[in-house]
């Protein structure tokens, strides 16, 4: 369920259940968390896979107009497609090595932007202490 999307990207994909409280029934998403290139920032995209039998837990697929067939959940007898617990933790630890990365490069840049501000400072102290005695 983990994708590496290139250098620097991570993305994770998995199911989530939604239950709605009105009308009992629960529906099941594929979730995708990705991190947005322009903010900087994590953000998630969920696509709808169908509804959950409350009998069986099995997701029963959506389809175009009513018609539930030819979905590749149902061709395998309806099993969900969860993952096991080894290949979440594997996953996870995949996530947290690209998020350590990540942020071993945010402090470089950190250690860059605060050299530099301390030269600005440097040179500004300089040229106002020239300043002072004029």
């Amino acid at each position: 369920m983990y994708n590496e999307a290139g250098a620097g990207r991570c993305e994770m994909a998995f199911i989530v259940y939604r239950k709605n409280k009105k009308t009992g029934m629960t529906y099941a998403y594929r979730s995708e968390s990705y991190r947005d290139p322009k903010t900087k920032k994590p953000k998630s995209r969920r696509t709808y896979l169908g509804r959950v039998d409350p009998s069986t837990g099995t997701i029963i697929p959506k389809g175009p107009a009513g018609t539930r067939n030819n979905s590749p959940l149902e061709q395998t007898g309806g099993e969900t497609t969860d993952p096991r617990p080894e290949d979440l933790v594997l996953g996870l630890e995949k996530e947290i090595d690209c998020l350590r990365k990540e942020n071993e490069a945010y402090r470089k840049q950190l250690e860059e932007l605060s050299r530099i501000i301390k030269k600005a400072a440097v040179i500004a102290e300089s040229g106002l202490g020239s300043n002072e005695t004029k």
